[in-house]
């Protein structure tokens, strides 16, 4: 069976923007190669958050991360173990 994966973004009442990656079949995780997953409203006076496949990164991490353009570990980003 084939997996489908897309990126999503979502405002929340409260003025947060989310940015996850919805998988078929697994949970969703935060997730964004363009920005921060995670953006607070001006009133709630927090950094944005920066995350890939679910784990969570400093900007200068996540930058340099983004910034190798070498395939990301997908398989192990998302939990499954390297013998599938």
């Amino acid at each position: 069976m084939r997996t489908k994966s897309i990126i999503k973004t979502m405002k929340t009442i409260c003025g947060k923007e989310l940015s996850y990656l919805e998988t078929t079949g697994e949970p969703n995780k935060m997730h964004s190669t363009e920005g921060p997953a995670i953006t607070y409203a001006a009133s709630e006076n927090k950094a944005p958050e920066y995350y890939l496949f679910g784990i969570k990164y400093t900007k200068i991490q996540w930058k340099s991360l983004l910034s190798q353009n070498k395939p990301m570990p997908v398989e192990n980003a998302m939990g499954f173990d390297s013998a599938y």
